[in-house]
């Protein structure tokens, strides 16, 4: 349930970014140096628009996930040092719980 729940939210979110590519065909001039003046001829671009908008909506999907990862950076250390503190209490449970030689095992 809960992958096509992802799914659907995935495929309603695409359909509209989708029909935005698909109805914005025509051709812009990207200027590459914008103090250069009016109309440089080698300073400039030109492509159709549906790709500048599918270039920044990659661009910006790509910097939100570095974002997200080196913000959660300190939370996945957290994590790690509590694995290693997990690993090392439980060998240490296992050292503490066995018998040494001669000695009974007392029952509560």
């Amino acid at each position: 349930m809960k992958r096509f729940v992802k799914v659907l939210f995935l495929v309603l979110l695409a359909l509209p970014a989708i029909a935005l590519l698909v109805a914005n065909r025509h051709d812009v001039i990207i200027y590459l140096d914008p103090f250069a003046g009016p109309a440089p001829e080698g300073t400039q671009i030109t492509v159709q628009l549906f790709i500048v908008i599918g270039v920044a909506i990659m661009v910006g999907v790509i910097f939100g996930s570095l974002v997200t990862f080196f913000e959660q950076g300190k939370y996945r250390r957290a994590a790690r040092r509590a694995r290693a503190e997990v690993v090392s209490l439980r060998a240490e449970v296992v050292r503490l719980s066995l018998l040494r030689p001669g000695e009974k095992r007392k029952i509560p």
